[in-house]
């Protein structure tokens, strides 16, 4: 090699070695720009959270003040606390009415008696005063008939016979007259009394008619309720007694049944609380993803306008930071739609800026399955309302057994409705234990998927690191992510480093998938077991 290309080689030498320390400086400049520039924003929103401290921290809304404000605001609430104030007026009343309709059968009952007593004296009177009217028409005295010397005309003497034998011959037509005006005021008064007898039955017919138009009523809404189709009357006293325990029995599952509502009105609030917080997360991960994506664009198009890369590298990496910003604004739009349902569930106006405050997987708990099965069989809705059914037609054979025979269909029709609600409550208990361990059982497998996670992210990280490192060295080590993408010729290049960016962000998303899912998962096992924190 001659001198001159000796100094023409080194020219070039040192002009390829001035590029490579300018592209370092400049990688190490993007480094620096990239590091130290957060901090001064970093730096500018503490100055401007110093001023809006008060306003920022009257936006932050907690997962448990969420529950707090969801529980007050909840419309769901609302109508069920009228339906326990409603079932507990029912209960009042229909102890009253029980009784209202025991006293109406006696009244009623005591009415007919009297009525048939009535009946049977005025026609009585009746007969008797016909036939004084008869004797006195006859001459006959009809009664003792006083005289004013002191003598008295006995009952069935002829009057004129008798009187002349006193020697008051003269008196017989004013004492048959006497007589007979006396039978007259007697007879308007029974006929005044027949009038009030027949005004009276009349009332009792109204108000038989009204009581068994009640009757047949509650029977009617009785056979709808329990869906009979031979028990088609029962004794009044007997359907007084059932409606009673019917509305005892619905007062209680009614105002148990609030508690149940709250803590799944509780339990949506979470769900869509962390839901939200998902879609946060999703989102702040796809902008991780995104300022990676930036920030390895900028190198590649830094190093390819000095002539270190191949345009090729530029132009990969450019596509790579554009899908990440695809893929933040889409994802924007899931935690928007988030929020909103959030806020929807929370009954608060939708424009209205809340901070969600991250929350940490729940502590993993050691749960009993069958202490967990014991008191979900004891404690949920679903087992309260079917044993609530079995009592009830339970009472229903006691209001059978006052009305009709055991050999009579109404009474088989009872003990069949009763069998139906035993096995209808015997599946519940399966149902409900089937749906315990199935949760159980997603909870196991999130709890190890939550403790693996972890270990999975740490390692999409070191990935990452090492395929930036290889990239800028510029040579190539095949290795276990590549040759699960098939693309193990391309160790050291652009694309391994983008693969490992977006195995980085699928890990990031997938630790916050299990996390979310874990805190439901746990969640939905309580729920299920009849845990009722609210």
């Amino acid at each position: 090699m001659t001198v001159s290309q000796y100094i023409i080689e080194g020219d070039k030498m040192i002009e390829l070695k001035s590029k490579k320390i300018w592209i370092s400086w400049t990688l190490v400049l993007i480094l620096v720009i990239v590091n130290i520039f957060p901090s001064l924003v970093i730096a500018k929103e503490i100055e401007s959270d110093v001023e809006e401290e008060s306003e920022e921290e009257s936006k932050v809304l907690s997962l448990d003040e969420a529950i707090e404000k969801g529980l007050e605001n909840s419309f769901l609430l609302e109508q069920v606390k009228k339906e326990v104030e409603l079932a507990k007026l029912i209960d009042k009343n229909a102890t009253s009415s029980k009784q209202d309709l025991y006293d109406a059968k006696y009244d009623l009952l005591s009415a007919s008696y009297e009525l048939d007593d009535g009946r049977i004296e005025a026609y009585d009177s009746l007969a008797q005063l016909d036939s004084a009217e008869a004797a006195l028409s006859n001459g006959i005295a009809p009664q003792d008939i006083p005289l004013p010397n002191g003598y008295t005309i006995p009952k069935g003497t002829n009057i004129r016979s008798f009187l002349n034998e006193v020697g008051l011959g003269d008196m017989v037509e004013s004492i048959i007259a006497s007589v007979q005006e006396q039978l007259d005021e007697n007879r308007v008064a029974l006929d005044e009394g027949l009038e009030a007898l027949e005004a009276a039955n009349k009332e009792y017919l109204s108000a038989k008619s009204e009581y068994d138009a009640t009757i047949t009523f509650a029977m009617t809404t009785v056979a709808r309720k329990l869906g009979t189709s031979t028990i088609s009357s029962l004794d009044a006293t007997a359907l007084a007694d059932l409606l009673k325990e019917m509305a005892s029995i619905s007062n209680e599952v009614t105002a148990y049944s609030y508690n149940i509502y709250k803590n799944q009105v509780a339990l949506l609030i979470q769900n869509s609380y962390y839901e939200a917080l998902k879609q946060q997360k999703l989102l702040e991960a796809k902008d991780k993803a995104r300022e990676r994506g930036l920030l390895q664009y900028e190198l590649a198009k830094a190093a390819y306008e000095v002539g270190a890369k191949s345009k090729d590298d530029m132009l990969l990496a450019k596509s790579y930071y554009e899908g990440t910003e695809i893929a933040y604004e889409l994802q924007k739009k899931d935690y928007i739609n988030a929020m909103t349902e959030l806020k929807k569930n929370l009954n608060i106006p939708l424009d209205e800026e809340i901070i969600l405050v991250e929350k940490e997987a729940e502590e993993i708990e050691d749960f009993d399955l069958d202490k967990g099965i014991q008191s979900g069989l004891r404690a949920r809705l679903e087992i309260k309302k079917a044993k609530a059914q079995v009592a009830i037609y339970k009472e229903l054979k006691k209001a059978v057994d006052k009305t009709y025979d055991h050999n009579d269909n109404q009474y088989k029709e009872a003990e069949l409705l009763i069998e139906k609600a035993e096995i209808e409550y015997n599946k519940t208990k399966l149902d409900v234990e089937a749906e315990i361990r199935q949760s159980y059982t997603t909870l196991k497998a999130m709890e190890k998927s939550l403790e693996a996670s972890k270990e999975l992210l740490d390692n999409a990280k070191e990935n990452l690191e090492i395929a930036k490192a290889k990239y800028e060295a510029g040579y190539g080590i095949s290795n276990a992510l590549l040759q699960n993408l098939n693309i193990e010729s391309m160790s050291g290049t652009m694309v391994e480093v983008i693969a490992a960016e977006e195995n980085l962000a699928s890990m990031e998303e997938r630790v916050i998938e299990i996390t979310n899912g874990y805190n439901l998962a746990r969640l939905k096992y309580l729920n299920d077991i009849g845990i009722l924190p609210y």
